[in-house]
């Protein structure tokens, strides 16, 4: 079940993100340029006052997590989609991502864009297998992050102004 997030859900969300961001990517950025935690109350707490979190319950415990930050009228940015990594391949990202894009489309924007490391190749084959295509490289210490975006309106389809 997706619902959006409360505050009663911070501790959980918080620690979720951190440990997920720890067993995804402490392997791939060199520990140097790794942040532990990647995320701090203050920092969710800052972003939770800007964005809409949704969370994934599963047996009444938050088993995943995603944010959409609007950008502009017609563009917005996914943010911290992370799964548990015991959750992860039962179809807990695809259903956060298609309602984040949901939301967005009720918004009425027309394309989202998400950021993640390059070489993270199950994070960049998920978004791809959900319409996300690479908009931009950015060199970073470790390599490359990349921009992927998706268009929610496809041509001919009604947007949020038609229909």
């Amino acid at each position: 079940m997706i619902e959006l997030a409360s505050l009663r859900d911070l501790q959980e969300i918080l620690e979720l993100i951190n440990r997920s961001n720890r067993e995804a990517f402490q392997g791939i950025i060199p520990r140097e340029h790794f942040r532990e935690p990647i995320l701090t109350l203050d920092g969710l707490l800052r972003d939770f006052s800007r964005m809409p979190f949704y969370v994934y319950r599963r047996e009444g415990r938050v088993a995943g997590v995603a944010a959409l930050r609007q950008e502009d009228t017609a563009s917005g940015t996914i943010r911290w989609v992370y799964i548990l990594p015991e959750q992860q391949r039962k179809g807990i990202g695809t259903a956060l991502v298609t309602f984040v894009e949901e939301e967005a489309r009720k918004v009425g924007l027309h394309r989202l864009r998400l950021r993640t490391v390059e070489k993270a190749h199950w994070a960049v084959s998920f978004y791809h297998k959900l319409g996300y295509r690479l908009a931009k490289r950015l060199e970073v210490p470790w390599g490359y992050d990349v921009i992927l975006e998706k268009d929610l309106w496809e041509s001919g389809q009604p947007g949020p102004t038609q229909g």
